[in-house]
Protein backbone atom coordinates (compact mmCIF):
# COMPACT_ATOMS: atom_id res chain seq x y z
CA UNK A 1 0.00 0.00 0.00
CA UNK A 2 1.39 3.56 -0.78
CA UNK A 3 0.72 4.45 2.80
CA UNK A 4 2.12 8.07 2.00
CA UNK A 5 -0.95 8.99 -0.08
CA UNK A 6 -3.41 10.13 2.46
CA UNK A 7 -7.52 11.76 1.99
CA UNK A 8 -9.56 13.27 3.88
CA UNK A 9 -10.31 10.84 7.22
CA UNK A 10 -14.31 12.29 7.26
CA UNK A 11 -14.82 11.56 3.26
CA UNK A 12 -13.53 8.05 3.85
CA UNK A 13 -15.51 7.27 7.16
CA UNK A 14 -19.02 9.36 5.63
CA UNK A 15 -18.28 7.07 2.12
CA UNK A 16 -18.14 3.61 4.00
CA UNK A 17 -21.30 4.88 6.30
CA UNK A 18 -23.69 5.23 3.36
CA UNK A 19 -22.73 2.02 1.62
CA UNK A 20 -23.05 0.50 4.30
CA UNK A 21 -26.57 1.75 5.34
CA UNK A 22 -27.72 1.22 1.18
CA UNK A 23 -26.57 -2.69 1.57
CA UNK A 24 -23.48 -2.04 -0.27
CA UNK A 25 -21.44 -3.32 1.55
CA UNK A 26 -21.59 -4.70 5.39
CA UNK A 27 -19.36 -3.90 8.91
CA UNK A 28 -17.39 -7.15 8.72
CA UNK A 29 -15.92 -5.73 5.43
CA UNK A 30 -15.24 -2.54 6.74
CA UNK A 31 -13.65 -4.09 9.93
CA UNK A 32 -11.52 -5.91 7.76
CA UNK A 33 -10.35 -2.98 6.31
CA UNK A 34 -9.49 -0.94 9.24
CA UNK A 35 -11.23 -1.40 12.98
CA UNK A 36 -10.93 2.07 13.38
CA UNK A 37 -12.72 3.15 10.52
CA UNK A 38 -15.74 0.68 11.77
CA UNK A 39 -15.71 2.02 15.06
CA UNK A 40 -15.73 5.48 13.79
CA UNK A 41 -18.83 3.84 10.73
CA UNK A 42 -20.16 3.17 14.12
CA UNK A 43 -20.27 6.30 15.87
CA UNK A 44 -21.94 8.06 13.52
CA UNK A 45 -24.73 5.46 12.47
CA UNK A 46 -25.35 5.97 16.34
CA UNK A 47 -24.90 10.12 16.53
CA UNK A 48 -21.91 10.76 18.32
CA UNK A 49 -20.00 13.42 17.72
CA UNK A 50 -16.66 12.78 15.55
CA UNK A 51 -15.44 16.18 15.01
CA UNK A 52 -11.84 15.16 15.41
CA UNK A 53 -12.23 13.36 11.90
CA UNK A 54 -12.24 16.77 10.73
CA UNK A 55 -8.40 17.52 10.98
CA UNK A 56 -7.09 13.73 10.29
CA UNK A 57 -6.37 11.98 7.05
CA UNK A 58 -6.68 8.27 6.14
CA UNK A 59 -4.99 6.14 3.76
CA UNK A 60 -6.03 6.80 0.08
CA UNK A 61 -5.89 3.08 -0.12
CA UNK A 62 -8.97 2.56 2.14
CA UNK A 63 -10.84 4.92 0.21
CA UNK A 64 -10.07 2.73 -3.28
CA UNK A 65 -10.48 -0.34 -1.20
CA UNK A 66 -14.37 0.62 -0.19
CA UNK A 67 -15.23 1.70 -3.85
CA UNK A 68 -13.34 -1.97 -4.99
CA UNK A 69 -16.01 -3.64 -2.36
CA UNK A 70 -18.75 -1.43 -4.05
CA UNK A 71 -18.26 -3.89 -7.08
CA UNK A 72 -21.35 -3.87 -9.06
CA UNK A 73 -22.20 0.10 -10.13
CA UNK A 74 -26.30 -1.14 -8.87
CA UNK A 75 -27.94 -2.70 -5.60
CA UNK A 76 -31.05 -3.94 -6.77
CA UNK A 77 -31.37 -1.92 -10.13
CA UNK A 78 -30.26 1.36 -7.82
CA UNK A 79 -27.09 2.87 -9.20
CA UNK A 80 -24.31 2.89 -6.14
CA UNK A 81 -23.21 6.50 -7.09
CA UNK A 82 -26.92 8.18 -6.85
CA UNK A 83 -27.82 6.70 -4.09
CA UNK A 84 -24.14 7.45 -2.29
CA UNK A 85 -23.60 11.02 -3.87
CA UNK A 86 -27.43 12.85 -3.88
CA UNK A 87 -26.60 12.72 0.31
CA UNK A 88 -25.81 15.61 2.22
CA UNK A 89 -25.18 15.32 5.47
CA UNK A 90 -24.30 17.72 7.97
CA UNK A 91 -22.70 15.58 10.32
CA UNK A 92 -20.00 14.77 8.27
CA UNK A 93 -19.37 17.89 6.41
CA UNK A 94 -15.63 18.52 5.86
CA UNK A 95 -13.58 21.73 6.69
CA UNK A 96 -13.46 22.23 2.74
CA UNK A 97 -17.61 21.98 2.68
CA UNK A 98 -17.87 24.22 5.56
CA UNK A 99 -15.38 26.72 3.90
CA UNK A 100 -17.47 26.72 0.43
CA UNK A 101 -20.99 26.74 2.16
CA UNK A 102 -19.39 30.60 3.39
CA UNK A 103 -18.65 32.06 -0.03
CA UNK A 104 -20.70 34.51 -1.89
CA UNK A 105 -21.53 33.18 -5.29
CA UNK A 106 -21.32 29.23 -6.52
CA UNK A 107 -18.52 30.99 -8.55
CA UNK A 108 -16.65 31.45 -5.33
CA UNK A 109 -17.42 27.86 -4.25
CA UNK A 110 -15.84 26.59 -7.75
CA UNK A 111 -12.49 28.51 -7.21
CA UNK A 112 -12.47 27.58 -3.57
CA UNK A 113 -12.57 23.60 -4.68
CA UNK A 114 -10.43 23.52 -7.37
CA UNK A 115 -7.95 25.25 -5.10
CA UNK A 116 -8.47 22.96 -2.29
CA UNK A 117 -9.59 19.85 -3.81
CA UNK A 118 -6.25 17.97 -2.29
CA UNK A 119 -7.07 18.68 1.09
CA UNK A 120 -9.33 15.92 0.48
CA UNK A 121 -8.50 13.94 -2.51
CA UNK A 122 -5.39 14.47 -4.38
CA UNK A 123 -5.99 11.70 -6.62
CA UNK A 124 -9.49 14.26 -8.17
CA UNK A 125 -8.84 16.47 -10.42
CA UNK A 126 -11.41 19.30 -11.42
CA UNK A 127 -10.91 21.93 -14.10
CA UNK A 128 -13.14 24.46 -15.14
CA UNK A 129 -13.30 24.66 -19.04
CA UNK A 130 -15.18 28.11 -20.10
CA UNK A 131 -16.29 27.90 -23.99
CA UNK A 132 -18.68 30.84 -25.07
CA UNK A 133 -21.35 30.91 -22.80
CA UNK A 134 -20.98 27.92 -21.15
CA UNK A 135 -18.68 26.51 -18.44
CA UNK A 136 -17.70 22.73 -18.44
CA UNK A 137 -16.08 21.65 -15.32
CA UNK A 138 -14.00 18.12 -16.30
CA UNK A 139 -13.51 15.52 -13.87
CA UNK A 140 -10.81 12.66 -13.57
CA UNK A 141 -9.01 10.22 -11.04
CA UNK A 142 -5.34 10.91 -11.26
CA UNK A 143 -4.67 7.60 -14.15
CA UNK A 144 -3.42 4.57 -12.98
CA UNK A 145 -5.55 4.81 -9.47
CA UNK A 146 -8.15 2.34 -9.46
CA UNK A 147 -11.15 3.67 -8.77
CA UNK A 148 -14.00 2.40 -10.62
CA UNK A 149 -16.94 4.04 -12.56
CA UNK A 150 -19.37 4.60 -10.00
CA UNK A 151 -16.67 6.52 -7.75
CA UNK A 152 -16.16 8.99 -11.14
CA UNK A 153 -20.30 9.40 -11.08
CA UNK A 154 -20.73 9.64 -7.15
CA UNK A 155 -18.07 12.22 -7.25
CA UNK A 156 -20.20 14.06 -10.33
CA UNK A 157 -23.56 13.53 -8.69
CA UNK A 158 -21.93 15.11 -5.16
CA UNK A 159 -20.52 17.72 -6.46
CA UNK A 160 -23.68 19.02 -8.03
CA UNK A 161 -25.99 17.92 -5.09
CA UNK A 162 -23.21 20.22 -3.24
CA UNK A 163 -23.98 23.31 -5.02
CA UNK A 164 -27.66 23.23 -4.82
CA UNK A 165 -27.63 22.36 -1.09
CA UNK A 166 -25.48 25.67 -0.40
CA UNK A 167 -27.49 27.83 -2.92
CA UNK A 168 -30.84 25.96 -1.54
CA UNK A 169 -32.39 26.51 -4.96
CA UNK A 170 -32.33 23.84 -8.25
CA UNK A 171 -29.12 25.04 -10.60
CA UNK A 172 -30.08 24.00 -14.17
CA UNK A 173 -27.36 22.45 -15.97
CA UNK A 174 -27.20 22.44 -19.83
CA UNK A 175 -25.49 18.41 -20.17
CA UNK A 176 -23.66 15.94 -18.45
CA UNK A 177 -21.26 13.80 -20.32
CA UNK A 178 -19.04 10.65 -19.58
CA UNK A 179 -16.65 8.67 -21.14
CA UNK A 180 -17.87 5.30 -21.23
CA UNK A 181 -21.25 3.59 -22.80
CA UNK A 182 -24.63 4.52 -21.64
CA UNK A 183 -25.67 2.10 -18.65
CA UNK A 184 -28.53 0.48 -17.82
CA UNK A 185 -29.28 3.13 -14.79
CA UNK A 186 -28.94 6.18 -17.47
CA UNK A 187 -32.13 7.35 -16.56
CA UNK A 188 -31.20 7.57 -12.42
CA UNK A 189 -28.23 9.49 -13.79
CA UNK A 190 -30.37 11.87 -16.06
CA UNK A 191 -32.85 12.53 -12.57
CA UNK A 192 -30.16 13.47 -10.73
CA UNK A 193 -29.32 16.02 -13.01
CA UNK A 194 -32.21 16.92 -14.71
CA UNK A 195 -30.48 17.12 -18.43
CA UNK A 196 -29.68 15.39 -21.08
CA UNK A 197 -26.47 12.83 -20.90
CA UNK A 198 -24.22 12.23 -23.44
CA UNK A 199 -22.07 8.95 -23.13
CA UNK A 200 -19.11 8.20 -25.07
CA UNK A 201 -18.17 11.25 -24.59
CA UNK A 202 -13.97 12.36 -24.72
CA UNK A 203 -14.20 13.44 -21.16
CA UNK A 204 -16.26 13.35 -17.65
CA UNK A 205 -18.03 16.91 -17.52
CA UNK A 206 -20.84 18.90 -16.02
CA UNK A 207 -21.66 21.78 -18.20
CA UNK A 208 -23.90 24.71 -16.99
CA UNK A 209 -24.28 27.98 -18.47
CA UNK A 210 -21.75 30.52 -17.02
CA UNK A 211 -25.05 33.06 -15.81
CA UNK A 212 -25.22 30.08 -12.75
CA UNK A 213 -22.24 31.07 -10.97
CA UNK A 214 -23.04 34.18 -10.40
CA UNK A 215 -26.08 32.32 -7.91
CA UNK A 216 -25.18 34.26 -4.52
CA UNK A 217 -25.07 31.58 -1.36
CA UNK A 218 -27.74 33.17 1.66
CA UNK A 219 -25.70 31.57 4.60
CA UNK A 220 -22.44 32.92 3.51
CA UNK A 221 -20.18 34.50 6.42
CA UNK A 222 -16.58 36.02 5.53
CA UNK A 223 -15.64 35.93 9.36
CA UNK A 224 -15.63 32.04 9.51
CA UNK A 225 -14.46 31.40 5.72
CA UNK A 226 -11.75 33.28 7.04
CA UNK A 227 -10.71 31.42 9.99
CA UNK A 228 -11.72 27.80 8.28
CA UNK A 229 -9.28 28.50 5.38
CA UNK A 230 -6.57 29.48 8.12
CA UNK A 231 -7.29 25.82 9.15
CA UNK A 232 -7.04 24.22 5.99
CA UNK A 233 -3.97 25.81 5.21
CA UNK A 234 -2.45 24.97 8.91
CA UNK A 235 -3.62 21.06 8.17
CA UNK A 236 -1.73 21.16 4.53
CA UNK A 237 1.59 22.34 6.25
CA UNK A 238 1.32 19.07 8.50
CA UNK A 239 0.06 16.83 6.28
CA UNK A 240 3.04 16.23 4.18
CA UNK A 241 5.99 18.62 5.38
CA UNK A 242 9.03 17.18 4.38
CA UNK A 243 7.67 15.21 1.43
CA UNK A 244 9.99 14.70 -1.98
CA UNK A 245 6.91 13.80 -3.85
CA UNK A 246 5.08 17.01 -3.44
CA UNK A 247 8.58 19.33 -4.01
CA UNK A 248 8.45 17.52 -7.42
CA UNK A 249 4.89 18.20 -8.43
CA UNK A 250 5.19 21.51 -7.28
CA UNK A 251 8.30 22.30 -9.52
CA UNK A 252 6.35 20.90 -12.23
CA UNK A 253 3.43 22.67 -11.85
CA UNK A 254 5.54 26.01 -11.45
CA UNK A 255 7.14 25.27 -15.15
CA UNK A 256 6.90 22.02 -16.43
CA UNK A 257 8.79 22.93 -19.67
CA UNK A 258 12.18 23.28 -17.33
CA UNK A 259 11.06 20.86 -15.21
CA UNK A 260 10.23 18.15 -17.06
CA UNK A 261 13.90 17.65 -17.29
CA UNK A 262 15.17 15.60 -14.20
CA UNK A 263 18.47 17.04 -13.69
CA UNK A 264 17.50 20.75 -13.45
CA UNK A 265 14.63 19.47 -11.08
CA UNK A 266 17.09 17.74 -9.04
CA UNK A 267 19.26 20.93 -9.08
CA UNK A 268 16.57 23.05 -7.89
CA UNK A 269 16.00 21.03 -4.66
CA UNK A 270 19.94 21.09 -4.45
CA UNK A 271 20.24 17.14 -4.45
CA UNK A 272 21.76 14.46 -6.96
CA UNK A 273 19.49 12.63 -9.28
CA UNK A 274 20.32 9.43 -7.98
CA UNK A 275 19.40 10.98 -4.39
CA UNK A 276 16.10 12.59 -5.64
CA UNK A 277 15.17 8.72 -7.18
CA UNK A 278 16.08 7.16 -4.46
CA UNK A 279 14.19 9.95 -1.82
CA UNK A 280 10.87 9.29 -4.34
CA UNK A 281 11.38 5.40 -4.15
CA UNK A 282 11.32 5.31 -0.44
CA UNK A 283 8.03 7.18 -0.84
CA UNK A 284 6.78 4.51 -3.21
CA UNK A 285 6.85 6.92 -6.07
CA UNK A 286 9.19 7.77 -8.98
CA UNK A 287 9.72 10.59 -11.11
CA UNK A 288 8.47 9.41 -14.45
CA UNK A 289 5.38 8.34 -12.73
CA UNK A 290 4.61 11.91 -11.34
CA UNK A 291 5.51 13.40 -14.36
CA UNK A 292 3.18 11.71 -16.52
CA UNK A 293 0.58 12.46 -13.88
CA UNK A 294 1.13 16.32 -13.97
CA UNK A 295 1.27 16.20 -17.36
CA UNK A 296 -2.37 14.65 -18.07
CA UNK A 297 -3.34 16.94 -15.60
CA UNK A 298 -1.99 19.70 -18.22
CA UNK A 299 -3.29 18.10 -21.07
CA UNK A 300 -7.11 17.60 -19.84
CA UNK A 301 -6.91 21.42 -18.81
CA UNK A 302 -5.74 22.45 -22.07
CA UNK A 303 -6.80 20.19 -24.24
CA UNK A 304 -8.48 21.85 -27.09
CA UNK A 305 -5.22 23.82 -27.76
CA UNK A 306 -3.29 22.89 -30.99
CA UNK A 307 -0.54 19.59 -30.24
CA UNK A 308 1.87 22.12 -31.08
CA UNK A 309 1.13 24.31 -27.65
CA UNK A 310 0.72 21.52 -26.06
CA UNK A 311 4.24 20.33 -26.98
CA UNK A 312 5.65 23.36 -25.38
CA UNK A 313 3.00 23.48 -22.21
CA UNK A 314 4.15 19.65 -21.70
CA UNK A 315 7.75 19.96 -22.01
CA UNK A 316 8.19 17.57 -25.28
CA UNK A 317 11.02 17.80 -27.43
CA UNK A 318 9.02 17.36 -30.65
CA UNK A 319 5.13 16.64 -31.42
CA UNK A 320 5.88 13.43 -31.87
CA UNK A 321 6.70 12.63 -28.43
CA UNK A 322 3.60 14.30 -27.19
CA UNK A 323 1.47 11.74 -29.66
CA UNK A 324 3.31 8.94 -28.42
CA UNK A 325 2.89 10.11 -24.38
CA UNK A 326 -0.61 10.43 -25.68
CA UNK A 327 -1.41 6.98 -27.24
CA UNK A 328 0.33 5.43 -23.98
CA UNK A 329 -1.93 7.34 -21.75
CA UNK A 330 -4.97 5.79 -23.19
CA UNK A 331 -6.05 9.67 -24.34
CA UNK A 332 -9.04 9.61 -27.09
CA UNK A 333 -8.24 10.35 -30.75
CA UNK A 334 -10.45 13.26 -30.18
CA UNK A 335 -7.82 15.31 -28.21
CA UNK A 336 -4.87 17.53 -30.09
Amino acid sequence: MNDYHYVSAIAVVDLARELKRNAVVNLDQIHALSVKLANYVIRLENNLDVSELMGMRYPEEWLIDLWQMAGQTTVDGRAVSVLVGRTISQQTQGLLSRVMSHCDTLENVLDTYLTNIAFVNSSESWVAQRTGENVALVFNFTPGKHYPRCAVERSMVSLYHLGQFYCKQEIPLESVEFTYPEPDYACQLKEQFGCNIVFNSHRHAIIMNKTVLSQTLPERNHYMRNILEQKISDLNMQAVPDSTEKKVRDLLRSNMPDFCHVDRLANALCMSRTTLYRKLKAEGGSFSRLLDEERQKVLVAHQHESAAILCDLLGFRDVSAYYKARKRWGFPEKLP
